[in-house]
């Protein structure tokens, strides 16, 4: 009982050690707009350490391109606890998930390549 009682506790203490060093980045919604085959769409993006990660809303109109993706390991959090990940085979690009929300990707800002 001792030994299932001490691994609880080291596995809750390693959770909750891995999640406060994280980075937080800074997430603006909405920041802007941009029209796509007659439609608007919202811009967001992610800052952190000088690099400026716009949304994509093209991923929801072919989401099938975005499958190539694969998430890699968290490398950030939000403020409000939304996890960001890099994208294992696209350097330019991270995700933001959370639970119950899916990955949203974005992509570097073009000025900042």
């Amino acid at each position: 009982m001792k030994k299932y009682l001490l691994l609880s506790i080291t596995t809750a203490l390693l959770l909750i050690g891995c999640s406060h060093n994280l980075p937080i980045y800074e997430d603006d919604r909405n920041f802007d707009t941009t029209i796509i085959n007659g439609t608007e769409y919202a811009l967001q993006k992610l800052s952190y350490n000088g690099q400026t990660y716009i949304s994509e809303p093209e991923q929801f109109m072919n989401p099938d391109d975005y499958d190539r993706f694969k998430l890699g390991r968290q490398i950030g959090k939000t403020q409000d606890s939304m996890q960001i990940y890099e994208v294992k085979n696209d350097k330019k690009r991270i995700a933001m998930c959370g639970f119950m929300f899916p990955a949203t990707f974005y992509k570097l800002s073009e000025s900042e390549k």
